[in-house]
């Protein structure tokens, strides 16, 4: 069975490959005025850009990310009103969904009010972490805060796929992938996560043979929903020749 395949895009205009089912466009880092770049230095809104239409090979969706690294002010979305502006931004401007990038601690009762008025209204939702040390350590001041924010996420029922980072600016070395990508699959897995659900993520800086087929045994093995790509502009033609063998796209 094929597994899902994406990636994220910090341009509009860039094209998704033909074999994703989903791009996400971002990162929506100014939480307060709801665009990219931060506030004094403004990049494009979801708010004023329509859902790009920039190839029609690719027939899969197109959603914009709410986060990501550098995300400000901490406790977004904070209030009705911040919910109702990412609501208006997804259906105003024809976007198929949110993908929520928790990296600057949201609200994480409010995400999932988003997220419950936007399936409503027949759109997706995704929300992506961490998956490293803290997340399978929960004991931790900070592994507790995350464990309980997934959790809050699994129960509610509100969350089409989560997706778990495990990569820094580059691949994380041996030692840390063997000793923490597997287990934080199986810990949301434990925590009642659909496997179809969960998606696993990797970045292209530092990606080699072996640590591209170990988070692809991952997926195959754990039988989980899929994988997605940061930077896959910068993917070579022989891993993603890997990828779409190993995944049946």
């Amino acid at each position: 069975m094929s597994k899902l395949l994406g990636g994220w895009s910090m341009s509009l205009t860039r094209y998704p490959f033909n074999e994703f089912d989903y791009i996400m466009y971002g990162m929506v880092t100014n939480l307060e005025g709801l665009t990219t770049e931060s506030e004094t230095d403004q990049g494009w809104s979801p708010e004023n850009e329509s859902k790009p239409e920039n190839n029609p090979c690719f027939i899969g969706k197109r959603l914009w990310v709410y986060g990501g690294g550098g995300c400000s002010p901490e406790g977004k979305p904070s209030s009705i009103n911040d919910v109702s502006r990412i609501i208006s931004a997804t259906m105003n401007k024809g976007w198929d969904g949110v993908d929520f990038d928790d990296e600057c601690n949201m609200n994480i009762k409010f995400v999932i009010e988003t997220m419950k008025k936007l399936k409503d209204n027949n759109k997706e939702t995704s929300f992506g972490f961490i998956a490293g040390y803290s997340y399978n350590h929960p004991c931790t001041e900070k592994g507790q805060e995350i464990n309980d924010k997934v959790k809050s996420i699994i129960t509610s029922g509100q969350c089409n796929r989560l997706v778990h980072y495990c990569y820094a600016t580059a691949m994380w070395n041996q030692d840390d992938i063997i000793n923490n990508v597997k287990q934080a699959l199986e810990q949301s897995i434990s925590y009642g996560m659909d496997r179809d659900k969960i998606v696993l993520a990797l970045t292209t800086r530092g990606l080699t043979d072996w640590n591209l087929n170990y988070f692809l045994n991952q997926i195959i093995n754990l039988n989980l929903g899929g994988l997605f790509i940061w930077r896959y502009d910068e993917m070579t033609p022989n891993h993603l020749k890997i990828i779409k063998k190993r995944l049946n796209k």
